[in-house]
């Protein structure tokens, strides 16, 4: 069966590093499931998740630092029989959740049609990724990203080079961030990356790069993963002393520069928050949608979340504060 999964991963339009069996054995050994349904012996469609129980029944989730799951499909020949087979596949899918408590899914950008999921109760919500799909032509893109060229110019007048970098290098550097930010879930997606790290490094599936000055500061820290289509910026950090150097944007350039020699497309893969997004944006990228969708069958936890919601803020939790933020990256001035 993982072959089969692994097989269908690697086919599916929707399939990306995040929905492979190595990489959720590493954030999630032991609690992910394919969710498979076989056609003839062969798995046809998948639904990756995460299973955490609870008192209510089965809670279906995503898991640390993993931007896209949700449902794959196979490829199919005319969008006419593409809709057909999706419709007829999210019927089993969602069927194939028995009676789990909740179901909530991040879906990849490919996944472009959620309608069959509203009529089982499913809701959903459209967030947005910046891409690169196009990276032929450095010069152009270069000269698109107006507001950039200059924060790499600055970060190269004052001896910034961007260089590899190994795991514990980036996590000096990321502890600052998260020291200076208070980023929730610190600690488990520190865990959560080492993991990655060790069976991404064998599989020539991530690389690691930090902007250093000519005194050896680290300005900057970039991870980054890669599949057969994209590389992703999975989590950054910068010293906060050091934020206006220019730094992130250089090192994100090289990134990019790394992705167009490998002719892959490049994806910030974040953030709805303001000030990130517009550092993202200053790429000229393209603005991408996805889906996050959900359903809450349990009506016990239906009830239960919105009390838990009203006593967090009658003890003076600020709404924002209360919010998980998204992997690490949410400071305005940096990615």
């Amino acid at each position: 069966m993982q072959k089969g999964y692994d097989d269908l991963v690697e086919e599916s339009p929707q399939g990306s590093v995040f929905a492979t069996s190595w990489w959720l054995d590493a954030v999630a050994e032991g609690r992910w499931r394919s969710n498979a349904v076989e056609d003839d012996g062969e798995v046809a469609a998948a639904w990756p998740t995460v299973i955490r129980a609870t008192r209510w029944g089965d809670v279906h989730e995503g898991a640390p630092l993993t931007p896209f799951l949700g449902p794959l499909f196979r490829s199919e020949a005319s969008d006419l029989k593409r809709r057909s087979n999706e419709v007829k596949r999210l019927e089993q899918l969602v069927a194939a959740f028995g009676s789990a408590a909740h179901v909530e899914a991040r879906c990849n950008p490919a996944f472009d049609y959620w309608t069959p999921l509203s009529w089982h109760g499913f809701t959903q919500t459209t967030h947005y990724t910046w891409r690169l799909p196009e990276l032929s032509d450095l010069d152009e893109v270069l000269g698109n990203a107006r507001a950039v060229r200059p924060e790499i110019r600055k970060a190269e007048k004052r001896g910034v080079e961007v260089v590899e970098g190994s795991l514990a290098d980036f996590q000096a550097v990321h502890s600052e961030t998260v020291e200076h930010q208070q980023i929730e879930d610190a600690a488990r997606n520190r865990l959560a990356l080492q993991r990655i790290d060790a069976a991404a490094a064998s599989r020539d599936a991530r690389f690691i790069l930090l902007a250093r000055d000519a005194d050896g500061a680290v300005h900057a820290g970039g991870y980054f993963v890669r599949d057969g289509r994209w590389i992703y910026y999975l989590v950054g950090a910068s010293d906060p002393s050091l934020r206006s150097s220019g730094a992130s944007s250089l090192l994100l350039w090289k990134a990019i520069e790394r992705a167009s020699g490998l002719e892959l497309g490049f994806d910030f893969e974040g953030s709805m928050l303001q000030g990130v997004e517009h550092f993202f944006r200053s790429f000229a990228g393209v603005p991408t949608p996805y889906s996050i969708v959900r359903s809450t069958p349990s009506r016990a936890l239906r009830v239960e979340r919105p009390v838990k919601r009203v006593v967090r803020e009658a003890l003076g939790s600020s709404p924002i504060r209360a919010i998980r933020r998204p992997r690490g990256r949410s400071d305005p001035d940096r990615p």
